[in-house]
């Protein structure tokens, strides 16, 4: 599976997580049909999904940076 960044350039992970709390807020409601709260359900698994691949690129990211400089320090 591709990163958020790479498919969707514009994906900001606020934004994501705003839109999973409004879903949740929606599912919540009690107000929606059956069906509407699986595909509410099913596009907030999505969205967190693409939050943890971002999250866990960061990470990378910062590990590597971590490393570089105690390579760096190593001297």
């Amino acid at each position: 599976m591709s990163s958020s960044s790479e498919t969707e350039p514009n994906w900001n992970y606020e934004a994501s997580v705003a839109e999973i709390e409004a879903l949740i807020e929606k599912i919540e409601s009690g107000d929606l049909p059956l069906e509407s709260v699986f595909s509410e359900f099913e596009i907030a698994v999505k969205q967190i999904q693409h939050c943890e691949q971002f999250l866990d690129q960061g990470v990378k990211r910062m590990e590597l940076l971590i490393e570089t400089l105690e390579d760096d320090l190593d001297f």
